[in-house]
């Protein structure tokens, strides 16, 4: 049986059309993004190395704690933090905020 190794660095031809389909760009690659962004993104692989797949639910569950504590800026900044982790989790606090 052949198989077919591109040389390093080359992408295949079978994978080239999938690749330009999808426009896939890395998050941290873009060079758009405002210095909040990245303490939010920072802050998440942090939280992520620390907490696993739990991180998310942690950086709600602080959200939660400066809500209650009357900082409307570390809640936006903590649902941004969840949000880099789970979109749907974030995306499910600011439901039940907003209701």
């Amino acid at each position: 049986m052949l198989r077919f190794a591109p040389r390093y660095g080359i992408i295949s031809p079978c994978l080239s059309r999938r690749i330009q389909a999808r426009h896939l760009r890395a998050i941290n690659d873009n060079g758009t993004g405002s210095q909040c962004h990245d303490e939010a993104l920072d802050t998440a692989l942090r939280m992520f190395a620390a907490h696993g797949f739990a991180a998310a639910a942690r950086a709600r569950d602080a959200a939660v704690i400066a809500e209650r504590s009357g900082e409307p800026n570390r809640v936006e900044f903590w649902v941004e933090v969840c949000a880099t982790l789970d979109r749907r989790m974030a995306r499910d606090f600011l439901k039940r905020k907003h209701s």
